[in-house]
């Protein structure tokens, strides 16, 4: 008789995307805990349901920013996870810090290596900066489950305006799909300079982290947008390069429940 997991995921799930993960951040930390070979189970939750479940779990205080309708209240979400294999549960809030305290409890098949951990939280700021998902929004909306709609579209709508009026179909939301496909281009050409026959990012033969955060927005773009990703042709755009980290980290995309 198998055991119980000790570690539990926390996600947000949509009713539409198949297999129903879709978040980008979670996404991150999902990929690290499949690559490293770690039993969970997956609890999911709605937005709306995070604050109350996380500091039920013992995570409060480890909010990781404030509201945006509210500075002076804390804004809990996902991902996170309660290891209770030890004396004391612990609660870990945000996939930076997921990756960070998993290399250290599990160091076998480490993610962010020990030479080098500049480079993977540098390779981040540089992705976010660079790669702006903004056509994404209105189809991220459309994927929620239907308790968490309102909650999302508020807070979207305090930060950037009206949802439907975000990416409109037609030439704005051609446009904003042309600047994804060049942001994406300039990851592309940084990673170029690593030569033709190298996978991954940090130019070593195993994934490290900046590769999971490349493959969670992929996975997220043909989840919650897949027609999108049929139209704007995404498997050729870097010649291929994209669609082909998708099949190299296929085996790590599992959604364990």
């Amino acid at each position: 008789m198998t055991s119980e997991p000790k570690i539990t995921f926390f996600d947000f799930p949509s009713p539409v995307c198949k297999p129903k993960a879709w978040n980008p951040n979670t996404w991150k930390a999902r990929l690290v805990l499949n690559y490293k070979q770690i039993p969970y189970k997956t609890v999911w939750l709605s937005y709306l349901d995070v604050e109350q479940t996380l500091i039920k779990a013992g995570g409060e205080g480890k909010a990781t920013s404030t509201r945006h309708d509210d500075p002076s209240k804390p804004l809990y979400t996902l991902p996170a996870l309660l290891d209770e294999s030890g004396p004391q549960p612990v609660v870990v809030i945000d996939s930076l810090k997921i990756a960070e305290y998993l290399d250290e409890k599990f160091p076998e098949r480490p993610v962010i290596p020990k030479k080098g951990r500049a480079f993977e939280h540098m390779f981040e700021e540089f992705f976010v900066a660079t790669v702006v998902p903004f056509p994404l929004i209105p189809f991220t909306y459309e994927i929620q489950e239907e308790k968490s709609q309102p909650y999302f579209k508020s807070t979207i709508e305090a930060r950037f305006g009206k949802i439907e009026d975000l990416s409109p179909e037609g030439p704005v939301r051609d446009a904003h799909w042309k600047d994804l496909e060049n942001g994406f281009d300039k990851v592309a050409a940084v990673l170029d300079k690593n030569g033709p026959d190298v996978d991954f990012v940090a130019g070593g033969s195993e994934p490290t982290r900046a590769d999971f955060i490349l493959t969670a927005w992929l996975l997220c773009m043909r989840s919650v947008a897949p027609q999108e990703w049929k139209k704007r042709g995404v498997d050729q755009w870097a010649n291929g390069r994209w669609a082909k980290l998708l099949k190299r980290t296929e085996e790590w995309q599992t959604v364990h429940e």
